[in-house]
């Protein structure tokens, strides 16, 4: 008896948990749909509709992502609007953001005839050294290792548990960040920030360092007071639980490496990998018509999560993921594409069989 209780009591609980791991605010809500449907009319090369939604989204939610005011900024600039584009283009210099050298003059020819903005932003700059000083604790015999973690497994576990215990613990008294607590200084180009990788790191599949923190709870808090993306927050989700609750692998788009150099030190020449890698390849169920049942039945799960978190549905990402192939200009999304590295062409070939080129 005791133990049918507490089986019960197992499955309320995990039914519970699972339910809570959604968005609820309504605003955000809103927010979200507007900005997928304006994404969506990007891909299909509808700008005045791709503008249109994009106006909706930030009259809702009064402090949108930094990537969306940088696609809206693109659409504008391609539909000739010059001067509402620069307004974004000067909201995201005010959040430090790294453009790429001579965007300004290249895009704005005419900078002086619209009006310029002073900035407004009060950033928390003794929050932000704070996580880069994790940051660099996380990074650090990383980066020595070139790549080959498993010399250093050690001081990864030592470096990685102390990294993300002072994370959380900032995190649970300041608060989640995003770009306008904290600029975004600290992020890349597409907008991860890097206190992002110490959350990644505490993955329940790494085989180097054990999971001290699981942040979930801190993650669907952020994700509904609107300082996280539904896209970041899935995918920190899914590492730190160990789940695949709102992708799958199928739905990769995959470019294969050849390791050319030190096979101890993979990372050494990531650059020329790169330069020279197989790209693009994709499971048969990237195709809807080639799912099948069971692969429908797949997708219709992970589609009911992903509506739950304010993401747009899979094939709708899929779409963007092969949009952006071939067009540089917007930023949708932090991995539109997945590395698998080979030591030997065999390897590479017996893992081709099973994927379609489409690239």
């Amino acid at each position: 008896m005791k133990s049918f209780r507490a089986l019960v009591f197992l499955l309320v609980y995990t039914s519970f948990h699972c339910q809570n791991n959604e968005l609820t605010n309504k605003k955000l809500i809103s927010y979200y749909e507007a900005v997928n449907s304006a994404e969506d009319k990007i891909v299909t090369n509808e700008l005045d509709s791709a503008d249109f939604y994009y106006q909706k989204a930030f009259k809702t939610f009064k402090e949108p992502h930094a990537n969306d005011l940088y696609n809206h900024m693109k659409v504008l600039l391609n539909k000739k609007d010059y001067e509402n584009a620069f307004k974004h283009f000067q909201s995201l210099n005010c959040m430090k953001y790294k453009f790429e050298e001579n965007f300004l003059s290249s895009h704005f020819p005419n900078i002086k005839q619209y009006k310029k903005l002073k900035c407004k932003n009060k950033f928390d700059d003794n929050y932000r050294q704070e996580l880069d000083s994790l940051f660099m604790i996380d990074q650090h015999y990383r980066k020595l290792s070139g790549g080959n973690y498993a010399k250093f497994k050690k001081e990864i576990t030592k470096n990685d548990s102390i990294a993300s215990t002072r994370l959380l613990s900032l995190i649970q008294k300041k608060g989640f960040p995003n770009e306008y607590d904290l600029d975004l200084s600290s992020a890349n180009l597409v907008f991860f920030q890097n206190f992002y990788f110490i959350i990644w790191h505490q993955l329940t599949t790494n085989l180097y360092s054990p999971q001290v923190v699981n942040f979930s709870d801190e993650i669907i808090k952020a994700l509904n007071k609107g300082k996280i993306t539904p896209e970041n927050a899935a995918f920190l989700l899914d590492l730190n639980n160990g789940t695949q609750n709102y992708s799958s692998w199928h739905f990769d788009i995959v470019q294969i490496f050849k390791n050319e150099g030190n096979p101890d030190r993979p990372h050494d020449k990531a650059e020329e990998m790169f330069e020279k890698a197989d790209c693009c390849y994709v499971h048969q169920w990237f195709y809807p018509e080639k799912r099948g049942e069971k692969g429908n039945a797949l997708v219709k799960d992970i589609d009911r999560r992903r509506k739950s978190i304010g993401m747009s549905t899979l094939d709708q990402v899929l779409r963007k993921k092969v949009f952006l192939l071939t067009n540089k200009d917007y930023k949708m999304g932090h991995a539109n594409l997945i590395g698998m590295n080979f030591q030997n062409d065999e390897d590479a070939e017996n893992l081709k069989k099973h994927f379609i080129k489409i690239k």
